[in-house]
């Protein structure tokens, strides 16, 4: 083998050894890091915050959408916690279909509770953060002076 074809066989191995460790990095990555995009909602009197993903997902009337809540104090070891909502937009009702906790922010760190079992459709109270969440998701609006 010439000096020359090593070198083409070098640059070959090294480029497929880029490529396989770029496929790697991004399998690896969490996906809440790849396609998440959070947008602030509210925040509560407390101090806690409120967003929500910006993919929501819609079958029929029912809309579907994670929720993040960064608490401004840790409740039972969390700093966070996401929801999986399901808003009937038709009838202006909600239900949390999914619950994790995570001991930081951001709905990062270790997994310290979760619920799997979907909770009861309810209608949100007037001027409450659950009644921003279905605005924002249904209509993309939020009232004019909330109540937290």
């Amino acid at each position: 083998m010439e000096k020359r074809d090593f070198k083409i066989l070098i640059r070959k191995k090294l480029f497929s050894t880029r490529w396989r460790l770029l496929a790697v990095t991004l399998f690896l990555l969490p996906a809440s890091q790849v396609y998440a995009a959070w947008e602030l909602v509210t925040k509560s009197a407390r101090g806690d915050t409120y967003y929500l993903d910006s993919t929501v997902q819609t079958k029929g009337i029912i809309s579907q959408v994670w929720g993040l809540v960064d608490l401004s104090e840790p409740v039972e070891g969390s700093n966070s916690v996401k929801r999986l909502y399901q808003i009937d937009c038709v009838k202006g009702k909600l239900r949390v279909n999914q619950r994790l906790a995570f001991a930081d922010k951001g709905g990062q760190g270790a997994l310290t509770s979760s619920e799997k079992t979907p909770g009861q459709w309810v209608y949100p109270d007037p001027e409450s953060i659950n009644e921003q969440l279905v605005l924002k998701i249904c209509f993309d609006k939020k009232p004019a002076n909330p109540k937290q």
